[in-house]
């Protein structure tokens, strides 16, 4: 047991493993509230973009503030981080909402519960390596 425990440890310590669970939770965040603001505005026009945006919003506050702390161990003021941080995700929401959620939804015809976890997925890679070497990149010792 004690192996485990001291396994468990070690793996948690690893960047890319907290990265994920840090995506993870964020995901699980945006992904829930999204679900629920579209069911809820129901067949207005613009549901999908409304509740994709809103959910944006709240997740990327969870995901940039865990990143920080947890995942990257920043020390440096957070605001030129969070406006680096903001650069990327919005560019990344564009690209994930107005691209690749809008050809799986309108014209694949995917449901939003299916089409978010693979856009999502296709931005992952990109955003953790972007987030690693610009963003919260540690100062040259």
């Amino acid at each position: 047991m004690q192996k485990l425990l001291s396994f468990i440890k070690r793996l948690l310590s690893v960047q890319s493993v907290r990265y994920i669970i840090s995506s993870c939770a964020a995901f699980a965040v945006n992904y829930s509230i999204a679900l629920l603001l579209e069911a809820a505005l129901g067949d207005f026009a613009l549901s999908v973009e409304t509740a994709t945006t809103l959910s944006f919003l709240i997740s990327s506050q969870v995901n940039f503030w865990i990143n920080r702390a947890w995942v990257f161990k920043s020390k440096k003021p957070p605001l030129p981080e969070l406006g680096g941080y903001y650069s990327l995700a919005l560019v990344s929401f564009a690209v994930k909402t107005y691209v690749f959620i809008e050809i799986l939804v309108r014209l694949v015809h995917l449901p939003l519960a299916l089409a978010m976890p693979i856009a999502e997925t296709v931005m992952f890679v990109i955003n953790y390596i972007v987030q690693k070497k610009l963003i919260f990149k540690k100062k040259d010792r």
